[in-house]
């Protein structure tokens, strides 16, 4: 036999030719950038990754036109390090297209414009809408509240792109109250805003990514539900008057101001821009006296002074005669200040001696330098009032500057407890003082949206806009008891504790002068978890014990004003539109038309929500069908209380077989009524005895 023929062999160390290196280099890479976009769009398909629409459509209504929705949950993902604690937008609704003769407003801010701690019908947005209601009597006027609860300038952006694809005739701005302490504040939780301010939106598209929500979902899970929103912002506890936070958080203001109002400019819509006010002669500081460099002997030094000042006006009194010598005590506090040049509390303090001895513009200025000094900022600070004025002129906006009108009308030289409820929250009179200073504004704004300076100034009082709008006891309880809760977090407490006393004991005493069944609704009331962003009105439950009681026309009353605090096109509206019309029929005999018409408008709202199948708990088809009954229209409810039944319990239950047994017994349907009530006199356990009176009712 021959000899096979050797085989060739490669050589081992022979290198793989460049085009072969190219590619496995890019597979290698590219397999773990393909591993992450097959997650990524897994995530997407169950609902993690991008940003909701601030505004969007609904559907179509009956009469024409698109409803569409403000979001109260659509800023969820910019609270990326307390996803589980968002702040909130209310929601409210309209329509497009704009209807003829309709002046569209967005108003655009933080809490503080959203109205809080008020109720939707008493913030500066109601307020401003029946001003310029009544200032143009021909035209129907829309203020729409896109206020929302802690978030700093740079979320409010994307905000307002959404916003200019609804219409709006005139922006209002209200921003600046979050600069440090919001979402991307610079020293939130999240310290975002602590960024230059063009790596921000790169960070907001990481940030929306459904991988990086995901994730940071499964890293901050739950919430300690002891502890506010306020409490659970704060990043940076001690952020002196030199602390480069401070202008970062001005520029940043200023640079998204700025932003929007470009925006604005671009879409052809005016702009108001208001400076925001904070409480800065009653509240005292909320941070830690800044006393560094100071040695330990001056220290001692500077807190025997200033005790010794103290004892001689713990307690201011609103006449500023309380047997004190304010000169001589404003001159012993200014010694004392010379001592610590960087403590806000003694400037507080001689701000307060200033203005009991008459010395206004001087405790104007130590009032400011307080605030300014607090090292722990929750109010705006000087520079960031400024940046809002700075933004406003290189934009060419209409300055609304609020923070000087309402010194300017406080008795103290600089702004206190009248107009604010807390540090930056307006109060009642507060609200209504910010939209007049708007009104005021309007006469340099285009035609369209002005509104002269006669007619502004001939406008009716702060009191008449309050009691128009729903003004009641129930609701200054609401925000005194908000008050007492934000005022015992112990950094607002410990240099404000005689204004959380006065609160506590106001509070206390108008709960004790309440019966035992109302008392009991405002514990209910207390301890309730919100809902959707928002908690069930007091006026709805307080309403609910009076009408128990037969004391009809209060309740109908409450009823009245509690259908306003809460959004449109939702089953507690529906369900206080029923009661006040409710009650309206047993005070009147019988519904006028404009009660018919109510109800026709509200069973229309109900039909829309069921078409979207936008009701859960079997109360829209509950209401919707009382409705129908309190027209006469009997046999139109039975369907409607029929597909109510299988979502109703206990009491809610039984209420809802009583309807339905009226209106089987109204269209003549014995066997029905008959059959609903054995059924409920077997299953019914404790309800059983409801039953048998109603079978009663039918004779043998």
């Amino acid at each position: 036999m021959s000899e096979a023929a050797p085989r060739e062999v490669a050589e081992p160390n022979a290198p793989l030719p460049r085009w072969k290196r190219a590619l496995f280099m890019v597979i290698t890479l590219s397999l773990p950038l393909a591993l992450l976009a097959v997650l990524e769009i897994a995530l997407r398909l169950f609902g993690w990754g991008g940003y909701p629409a601030f505004i969007r459509p609904v559907g179509p209504l009956a009469g024409g036109g698109q409803l569409c929705l403000v979001e109260h949950g659509s800023f969820k993902p910019y609270f990326f390090a307390n996803p589980t604690r968002p702040g909130y937008t209310e929601s409210r609704t309209f329509v497009m297209p704009k209807p003829a003769g309709t002046v569209r407003i967005f108003l655009v801010g933080e809490s503080a414009a959203k109205g809080y701690p008020q109720p939707s019908n008493l913030a500066m947005s109601s307020f401003l809408q029946a001003m310029l209601q009544d200032a143009w009597p021909d035209r129907t006027v829309e203020v729409i509240n896109l206020g929302t609860t802690a978030v700093a300038s740079f979320p409010l952006i994307y905000q307002v792109q959404d916003a200019l694809r609804y219409s709006p005739d005139l922006i209002v701005f209200y921003v600046g109250n979050n600069e440090f302490f919001g979402a991307y504040g610079t020293a939130s939780i999240n310290a975002s805003g602590a960024a230059p301010s063009w790596a921000l939106p790169l960070m907001r598209a990481a940030r929306g990514l459904a991988v990086v929500q995901a994730t940071e979902s499964l890293l901050h899970r739950g919430s300690d539900e002891s502890r506010t929103l306020m409490e659970q912002m704060i990043g940076q506890t001690f952020i002196p008057a030199d602390a480069s936070l401070r202008q970062a958080a001005a520029d940043n203001l200023r640079t998204n101001l700025g932003r929007m109002l470009e925006q604005a400019k671009a879409a052809g819509v005016p702009c108001v821009v208001c400076t925001t006010a904070s409480n800065e002669s009653g509240m005292g500081p909320l941070g830690e006296d800044d006393l560094r460099g100071m040695d330990p002997a001056r220290q001692g030094q500077f807190t025997v002074a200033l005790a010794e000042a103290l004892k001689k006006a713990v307690v201011p009194s609103e006449s500023g005669d309380n047997g004190v010598d304010w000169a001589v005590l404003a001159r012993e506090t200014a010694e004392a200040a010379e001592l610590a040049p960087g403590s806000a509390m003694v400037q507080f303090r001689l701000g307060t001696a200033l203005a009991n001895a008459g010395d206004l513009k001087g405790a104007r200025q130590a009032f400011l330098k307080a605030r300014d000094l607090d090292t722990m900022p929750w109010r705006p600070t000087s520079q960031t009032e400024q940046a809002i004025r700075d933004a406003a002129a290189e934009n060419g906006a209409v300055l609304c500057d609020v923070a000087e009108r309402f010194r300017d009308i406080s008795e103290q030289g600089a702004t206190g407890w009248k107009l604010l409820d807390d540090h930056v929250h307006p109060s009642l009179e507060g609200q209504a003082e910010v939209a007049r200073a708007v009104v005021s504004c309007m006469s340099s704004l285009p035609a369209t949206v002005s509104v002269p300076a006669s007619t502004a100034a001939a406008l009716p009082s702060n009191r008449d806009y309050a009691d128009r709008l729903g003004g009641n006891p129930w609701d200054e309880f609401r925000v005194a008891h908000t008050i007492r809760t934000l005022l015992g977090v112990p950094f607002m407490k410990r240099n404000n504790q005689v204004q959380f006393e006065r609160v506590q004991k106001w509070c206390e005493a108008f709960e004790s002068a309440q019966s035992p069944e109302v008392q009991q609704a405002m514990k209910e009331w207390k301890t309730a978890t919100p809902h959707a962003g928002g908690m069930r009105p007091l006026t709805g439950m307080v309403a609910r014990v009076l009408l128990r009681n037969r004391q009809v026309e209060p309740a109908m009353q409450l009823y009245a004003i509690a259908q306003r605090q809460v959004p449109d096109h939702t089953s507690w509206h529906l369900e206080y539109i029923y009661f006040e019309l409710a009650c309206r029929e047993q005070l009147q005999g019988k519904l006028d038309e404009a009660g018919r018409a109510k109800a026709a408008d509200a069973i229309e709202e109900a039909k829309f929500l069921l078409a979207r199948g936008s009701s859960e708990s079997g109360l829209t088809e509950r209401y919707a069908g009382r409705l129908h009954q309190l027209r006469g229209e009997w046999a139109e409810a039975i369907p409607l209380l029929l597909a109510a039944r299988p979502r109703m319990r206990a009491e809610d239950l039984v209420a809802c077989d009583q309807s339905l047994f009226m209106s089987y017994v109204r269209t003549g349907n014995r066997p029905a009524a008959v059959m609903l009530c054995e059924d409920g006199m077997r299953n019914a356990g404790q309800f059983a005895g409801h039953y048998q009176a109603l079978r009663a009712q039918l004779g043998p």
